[in-house]
């Protein structure tokens, strides 16, 4: 409690003059129809979590974050005795970026890939291991573009200080 009357906050910012985040839906290249829905359904929840700034919709917004999924695979993978196949696995690769309102670039590109397996035993395997893939994605994406984002905002403060 004392954390959060000294003004604490483990949502990050996205910057002083910026004020709103929209997310776009990402292109889908993979093969999976309409996984760039769930996705984005990912994305609005973690950026709720850990962006300290409302969501808008993006033709709105100070920040946007866009990008793509770029691959969808399942594979086998362990087999057991007489060849039975025991584990499956999806794997997913996805691209994003943050850009300001007049498109210029503020972090990323980042590319996460995540591949999550799951047993040929488990009810709704193949969807329960999408929607890990995708939760896991969405918040690694926007984890990663915010740190690119402070890193990017730290160096230009520095390169301002160098020049007279």
């Amino acid at each position: 409690m004392l954390l959060t009357s000294c003004g604490f906050s483990a949502r990050h910012t996205l910057g002083p003059e910026r004020l709103s985040l929209g997310i776009k839906i990402f292109a889908n290249e993979g093969r999976e129809p309409d996984l760039e829905r769930r996705l984005h359904q990912q994305l609005t929840l973690a950026a709720q979590h850990l962006v300290d700034a409302p969501l808008v919709a993006p033709s709105h917004a100070d920040v946007t974050l866009s990008g793509r999924i770029l691959e969808y695979h399942t594979r086998g993978g362990v087999r057991g005795k007489d060849n039975v196949l025991l584990e499956r696995g999806v794997d997913l690769t996805i691209e994003a970026s943050l850009h300001d309102s007049s498109g210029l670039l503020l972090a990323g590109p980042v590319t996460l890939r995540q591949d999550v397996g799951h047993t040929t035993r488990e009810p709704g395997g193949p969807r329960a291991a999408e929607d890990r893939a995708v939760a896991n994605l969405a918040e690694g994406v926007i984890l990663d573009l915010l740190v690119d984002l402070e890193q990017r905002r730290r160096e230009s403060q520095k390169a301002a200080l160098k020049t007279p």
